[in-house]
């Protein structure tokens, strides 16, 4: 009998780990995608945050506003809704948002603040991060099923519009 598995880049052996990026390009399209739910993790301290980054909806369309992105830390126990804003990014610019009530010092922030300033601004991924998203589309939410979606994090349609 063949090995049905045999095809696959990745072993099956780690097909049981969350999904994570592996470049710094992934990581940033993601990001910027617009429903990007992800969490950062310290290989040499263990800490992780998650955060959510997202577009809010344009008040007179309904849309989603393309030019500015949310940044939400996780600080409840509903890791679906229980993010407290932290700022902001636009124009490839992370700011600290003036009414977060999350100090600016506080280590979800500054970590947050390293990784948007080196991992997507810069690019360089460093191996002793881990960045982990939810195995659903950054850009619309629905789940990830495709092989190659799911290490990239964007759907397949959604990758083909590629306005992010």
């Amino acid at each position: 009998m063949t090995d049905f598995f045999a095809h696959l880049e990745t072993p099956l052996a780690d097909s049981a780990e969350r999904p994570h990026f592996t470049t710094a390009a992934e990581v940033s399209a993601f990001v910027h995608a617009g429903r990007a739910v992800f969490t950062l993790e310290s290989a040499k301290t263990g800490k992780r945050f998650t955060f959510r980054v997202k577009h809010p909806k344009d008040k007179e369309t309904g849309k989603p506003d393309r030019s500015i992105l949310f940044v939400g830390a996780l600080t409840g126990p509903d890791n679906t809704a229980d993010y407290t804003y932290l700022g902001h990014i636009r124009r490839d610019l992370y700011t600290h948002g003036k009414k977060s009530r999350i100090s600016r010092d506080a280590p979800s922030a500054l970590a947050f603040e390293w990784f948007y300033q080196r991992v997507v601004t810069q690019q360089i991924m460093s191996p002793s991060l881990k960045v982990y998203h939810e195995g659903k589309c950054g850009r619309c939410g629905r789940a990830l099923t495709v092989p190659s979606s799911i290490r990239s994090g964007i759907g397949p349609e959604c990758a083909k519009k590629g306005d992010f």
